[in-house]
């Protein structure tokens, strides 16, 4: 049989088809991503993995050892072929057994091979389709350029008895359990390192290059705009596993850094792996930083400790991953998106209350709101055996320039000027106090902050605080009907007061009307006339029955919507609701939200969502941190109103919210 013509090229940092890199890359390509997945070389099979949703026709393919000749069939005395009319469907295991053995397997089962595989010799395998086209292979050898003249019999990276990609599809360990035809899950012992492997005929595929650091062949996922690269990344059908792998010396890097600054917004280097169940990214020297206020947590051990290798003392923490911090191409996205906000589920432990708010806001039409979906977390520190599960997050798409462009079109353009607004350590972001010129910064990574912020530099920082601080001005100047008819021309007013409704119907205190806190205004164009600004949704943990003693606020469930917040303190609001017409709409979408004809938030459809997206998650709760390990009905255990529940009659949250709203007064 012709043998193809191959050449062999090894770099830590190239790009390459259908192989794996040392840093952790799962850039599998090739006949409906059909790789190679687990070789045993004691009970002695080779297991195949359809890393795709396609189904993928199998028939005549077959497995080249060493470089020379396919393996043997039964016989001994002919080529092994995968029988013709094989198929293998999206996700699904095919076991072939070598050397005569009958192992019993979960798999398509492809028959017998008298060939043998072994684990003190060097070894090439080479699966190739039906015209002898490349699909993928597993080497190994300590040569660091191995060529097509290598005997294959020389010094070896590794001696082992089962080696498997970690996950299904991903890097290549060895490994200290089989598991034929199912789901790789056994302790990772070593990993290799030597198996980026470059064919010269590989079916026409793209070899790539050198492209300062991106490992390049990530699938093409199809989309045409940014706005379906967003709704391809933050599919709700999805549960995305991210895998973020760290030099330990970068690593502890961080962790000086936290301790020297907790706030920091340093960023730090690592490969992230991105998997949605249908496709896998890798992305070599993407960025990552830590992310939150008061809920920023050291992401390992105690102050002044350093990694720990396999005893380390993880903890929970936001992060903030993007993947072009480094490298500015189109190969450092997914579509386009480069930003991945990913948070715990802190203080709740019902895992749904920031979800709930964001799926709420977009059901009831603000779309402003920002896409969030239920995501996992691996770390892996260089040197640990294996990586860190950290568990189920939060993946958010991040309110930036990229948000902008997505709603362009609704917003009338994505060049003007976005603030981010919080209470800081110079003050509350209260709209009323301009003359304080020092609660206003421009974002450039730094680790101080502002109360107000800009994350935009279309046009100049002193132009765009201009207008913030002329808005202001003009907001608490005004009065009467100029004041009314203003906020008419500058505010899209039933969007602004559906995103109020949904904030105070989620009991979010935490908000700007109460605590001058936790929202991003956006001016849709520069200038101090003719613009719109529009209020944006953000931050939504503290809701659903956490409740807290702050502002004006005392119980999140059964405070008057009317006067959710101190409008003295926090005027924009309360100047709006002055007016009774503006304030008539408020309470009619307050209603809407209640009201069980509606299907929005009363106590039977909030039930059912609640109950459908706990139940995607809660086999994937538990966690190598060794906290927030079940799902529990309860808010913050922080919280002035320990008794609210979600799922319960009894002080359920949405049925008290709704009696508070249904005693407003009528309009």
């Amino acid at each position: 049989m012709k043998v193809l013509n191959r050449i062999f090229i090894v770099a830590a940092a190239l790009c390459v088809v259908g192989c794996v890199t040392p840093e952790g890359s799962q850039n599998i390509t090739g006949k409906g991503n059909v790789v190679i997945n687990e070789v045993n070389t004691d009970a002695k099979y080779i297991e195949l993995y359809n890393n795709s949703s396609e189904i993928v026709e199998i028939g005549g393919w077959t497995i080249i050892k060493n470089g020379e000749a396919p393996l043997n069939d039964a016989s001994g005395l002919a080529a092994y072929k995968v029988p013709q009319g094989v198929v293998m469907l999206g996700h699904s295991y095919a076991v072939l057994n070598c050397k005569g053995q009958d192992n019993p397997h979960g798999g398509l089962a492809l028959g017998t091979s008298e060939s043998g595989v072994s684990g003190k010799k060097s070894l090439l395998l080479e699966l190739v389709d039906a015209e002898g086209g490349y699909v993928d292979h597993f080497v190994n050898t300590a040569a660091k350029n191995p060529s097509s003249t290598d005997t294959w019999d020389g010094a070896v990276e590794h001696t082992f008895d089962v080696a498997c990609r970690m996950p299904d599809g991903g890097e290549w360990w060895v490994v200290d359990a089989a598991t034929p035809g199912e789901k790789n899950v056994a302790n990772t012992v070593s990993k290799f390192s030597n198996t980026e492997v470059q064919f010269e005929n590989n079916n026409g595929g793209d070899n790539g290059g050198d492209n300062g650091g991106t490992t390049g062949g990530n699938p093409d996922i199809g989309t045409s705009s940014l706005a379906e690269a967003v709704s391809y990344v933050w599919n709700e059908s999805k549960l995305p596993s991210i895998t973020l792998s760290v030099t330990e010396s970068e690593w502890n890097n961080m962790l000086e850094a936290y301790d020297r600054n907790s706030g920091t917004k340093q960023y730090f280097k690592g490969n992230v792996t991105f998997d949605n169940g249908t496709d896998v990214f890798h992305f070599n020297e993407a960025g990552w930083r830590l992310r939150g206020n008061t809920s920023r947590r050291r992401p390992e051990g105690n102050g002044g400790e350093k990694h720990k290798r396999d005893n380390s003392d993880w903890h929970h923490f936001h992060t903030q991953i993007n993947l072009r911090k480094f490298h500015k191409d189109s190969d450092h996205t997914i579509g386009g998106v480069r930003k991945l906000h990913l948070k715990w589920f802190n203080a709740d432990p019902a895992y749904v209350r920031e979800l709930f708010c964001y799926d709420l806001f977009r059901r009831y039409g603000v779309w402003t709101a920002i896409n969030d979906i239920y995501s996992r977390l691996w770390i892996h520190v260089e040197g640990d055996s294996k990586p860190a599960y950290y568990g189920v997050y939060g993946m958010l798409e991040t309110i930036d320039d990229e948000y902008l462009k997505v709603r362009s079109d609704r917003f009338g353009g994505h060049e003007g000027n976005l603030w981010k607004c919080t209470y800081s350590s110079k003050g509350p972001a209260d709209l009323k106090n301009y003359s304080d010129d020092y609660k206003f910064g421009l974002d450039q990574d730094t680790d101080e902050e502002w109360p107000y912020e800009l994350k935009t530099e279309h046009n100049s920082f002193s132009s765009a605080k201009g207008q913030l601080i002329d808005f202001m001005k003009k907001l608490n100047s005004k009065s009467g009907t100029e004041l009314h008819d203003w906020l008419g021309e500058i505010i899209d007013i039933p969007l602004f007061l559906k995103t109020y409704a949904v904030n105070v119907a989620v009991g979010m205190w935490d908000d700007y009307w109460n605590n001058s806190n936790n929202y991003y205004l956006y001016f849709n164009q520069a200038g101090n006339e003719g613009y719109k600004l529009y209020l944006i949704p953000y931050d939504y943990d503290n809701s659903l029955g956490t409740s807290n003693n702050c502002g004006v606020q005392s119980d999140s469930g059964r405070h008057d919507p009317l006067n959710w917040g101190d409008g003295n303190k926090n005027p924009l609001v309360a100047k709006i609701l002055q007016y009774s017409d503006y304030r008539a709409l408020y309470v009619q979408y307050l209603n809407e939200l209640v009201d069980p004809a509606m299907g929005f938030m009363d106590y039977n459809s909030s039930y059912q969502r609640i109950v459908s997206w706990q139940d995607r998650v809660r086999g994937y709760v538990a966690n190598d941190t060794e906290e927030d390990m079940e799902i529990k009905d309860r808010p913050a255990y922080w919280g002035n109103h320990s008794e609210y529940r979600l799922l319960k009659d009894d002080n359920n949250f949405f049925k008290i919210k709704a009696e508070a709203i249904y005693a407003i007064p009528a309009q």
